[in-house]
């Protein structure tokens, strides 16, 4: 082009757009012509799709001009959050046959497709796969249970009131230790050998995708996790297990994730449908099998190789939203493995005003009994130890309040930790780590004088910059010192106000844990969200 060209284009303030053709689905989606501005389509999504960023979502913006802005969440969460007003253009999830039962969303989700297909499968070590005997032949669910209830085997899986993959897990289960799977029944959902099978259980999350990284970051936690096959064939292409997990395929089958692309925004309609008719082309779903390891939903196009050519067998998904909640309530009463907690709260100075009252509102709805739906996995439960140390100057004296296992003692525990939580004040400086020092030094305490298996993990919500008793370095020194006994008891931060977030970072990592963002999200959205780790 001659420079007298590039003038009248510059003077006119039209852009020129270069088409580099980068694979098979670049320009010729557009003949040579000049692609569009990309126009911002928001997804709020399952964390495990976070694998159709990069190079799929160029292709679909190459081809559609849709510019995905993704949101994550465990798929129940993002019901929730749906369902309380958050605004989307699309939610898409594992599975929408629960959302569909969901009174909250009836006449919200406008229009929804299946995308792709990833069974949820328990994968172990190869080692304990073999030394089980499940490496040669599918065990039963039964057999499984069996096997977690004597202590044989541990596994990691997503809380069912957070999660799919925990739902769908637990429901399969029950299917199969059912007389009936295809009709399923409240009894059927109160079946002591589910709570057998949840011994087996020694790590949690709120959703697939952390408990994947979290397995991936110390696979000595357990011996393998439960979630969808994608993720599974993800962890053992990425090279850094050091022991590949065998895929478990028990013999009366499982419940496959179909990946609906729900629309939620009706102005969005015709971006949405060319969405959906590019998700579903042979084109992409040959690319997308590759990349993420699902399956393809498309009739006319091959799974990749690295996919296990098998039929799956389809256990029933239970058709009465009061089935799941039944199911629901008896994990979260029941059948899980209780959690002993250290809530650890900053009450210094710059926690007066809102930011005092925004944290009194989260852990007032956490001791509430409330039967909403979307507060069910943030409530305190059943046979719960709760903690709570505040600290400003330096920590104050530990309060500890114990759930029980019927309505009288809860409401009695609810009503001692709202009188305690109702008249704090802020004032002070501000002493991060050696509260958290004490938290863990306390939880190590309880844990090894322990009788019976509890999950043991620590929240702490700051919105300022240590500057009183342990510095960083000297609790990081003291970590590594005690580690060999301390470590498995994760520290969840919370980013809040001014918080420093290099340090909260690096503490979660440090211990485990993870750090949560408050600065975008509601205070109680994020305490909700780590309820799913306890």
């Amino acid at each position: 082009m001659n420079k007298s060209l590039i003038a009248i284009f510059a003077t006119t303030g039209i852009a020129i757009a270069l088409l580099v053709s980068c694979g098979p689905s670049s320009a010729n989606t557009f003949n040579n012509k000049l692609a569009p501005a990309a126009r911002s389509f928001s997804v709020l999504a399952g964390s495990e799709l976070k694998d159709m960023e990069g190079n799929l979502a160029d292709d679909i913006r190459a081809s559609t001009g849709l510019s995905l802005k993704f949101n994550y969440s465990g798929t129940l969460d993002a019901v929730d959050r749906v369902a309380t007003g958050e605004q989307f253009d699309a939610l898409w999830v594992s599975h929408g046959t629960y959302i569909a039962m969901n009174d909250a969303l009836k006449g919200r989700i406008i229009a929804q497709e299946k995308t792709m297909l990833s069974p949820v499968l328990l994968g172990l070590k190869a080692s304990k796969a073999r030394a089980m005997g499940w490496d040669r032949g599918e065990p039963s669910w039964k057999e499984i249970a069996d096997a977690a209830k004597a202590g044989k085997f541990t596994f990691g899986m997503t809380n069912p009131a957070s999660s799919n993959t925990g739902l769908t897990a637990t429901i399969g289960l029950a299917a199969a230790l059912a007389r009936n799977p295809d009709n399923l029944t409240q009894a059927d959902l109160k079946n002591p050998r589910l709570i057998e099978f949840f011994k087996g259980q020694s790590l949690t999350s709120d959703s697939s995708g952390w408990l994947a990284e979290a397995y991936e970051s110390d696979p000595s936690k357990v011996d393998g996790i439960i979630n969808y096959e994608s993720v599974l064939l993800s962890l053992n292409a990425g090279g850094k297990l050091a022991e590949p997990l065998t895929l478990v395929y028990p013999k009366e089958g499982i419940i496959t994730a179909d990946y609906p692309l729900m629309l939620l925004n009706t102005s969005r309609r015709p971006d949405y449908d060319r969405l959906v008719a590019y998700l579903r082309t042979p084109a992409f779903q040959t690319r997308m099998s590759a990349q993420t390891l699902r399956r393809p939903i498309n009739s006319d196009t091959l799974a990749d190789a690295a996919i296990p050519k098998r039929t799956l067998i389809e256990l029933p998904f239970p058709g009465q939203a009061s089935l799941i909640s039944a199911l629901l309530d008896g994990f979260t009463s029941g059948f899980r493995v209780p959690g002993s907690s250290r809530f650890v709260l900053d009450l210094s100075g710059s926690m007066r005003g809102d930011r005092l009252a925004a944290l009194k509102d989260s852990m007032l709805l956490l001791a509430s009994d409330s039967t909403q739906p979307s507060d069910r996995s943030a409530r305190f439960r059943n046979r719960e130890e709760v903690g709570i140390i505040t600290f400003s100057t330096e920590p104050e004296p530990t309060r500890v309040f114990s759930m029980g296992s019927t309505l009288a003692e809860n409401a009695k525990t609810r009503a001692e930790i709202t009188d305690f939580v109702e008249p704090l004040e802020a004032k002070g400086s501000t002493a991060i780590y050696s509260s958290i020092q004490r938290a863990l030094t306390e939880l190590n305490q309880e844990r090894s004088g322990a009788k019976a298996k509890r999950y043991y993990t620590v929240v702490l919500m700051t919105d300022g910059e240590n500057n009183r008793g342990l510095t960083r370095s000297e609790f990081e020194h003291w970590y590594h010192v005690n580690q060999r006994t301390i470590q498995g008891i994760p520290v969840f931060t919370i980013l809040y106000g001014d918080g420093n977030e290099t340090d909260l970072r690096a503490l979660a990592d440090l211990t485990g844990g993870r750090m949560f963002d408050a600065r975008s999200n509601t205070l109680t959205t994020v305490f909700k969200e780590i309820r799913g780790y306890q």
